[in-house]
C-alpha cells in the first residue's frame, strides 16, 4: 500500500507543474508567471497552507496568490 506524506509545499509545487504541464500555449509563458511562487513556496517556513496564504497576502501584497486554490 502507497502511503502519500507529502507537505503542503510538495503538494503546491506539484499542482504548479501540472498547471505549466497542462497549458496549452507556450510554457515559458505560463512557466513566469509562477517563479515567484516557487520561490516562495520553497523558502516559506509556514506549517500549512493557510499560513502560507496569508504569509502572501502580508508580506508580498499577493491577494491572488493568497485566495488561490490547488
Amino acid at each position: 500500500m502507497k502511503t502519500n506524506n507529502k507537505n503542503w509545499q510538495s503538494k503546491r509545487i506539484d499542482a504548479i507543474n501540472r498547471k505549466i504541464k497542462n497549458f496549452p500555449y507556450s510554457k515559458n509563458i505560463i512557466t513566469e508567471n509562477y517563479i515567484d511562487e516557487y520561490s516562495r513556496v520553497c523558502n516559506s517556513k509556514a506549517s500549512n497552507k493557510e499560513e502560507y496564504k496569508a504569509q502572501c497576502e502580508h508580506e508580498y501584497w499577493d491577494y491572488y496568490n493568497a485566495c488561490s486554490e490547488l
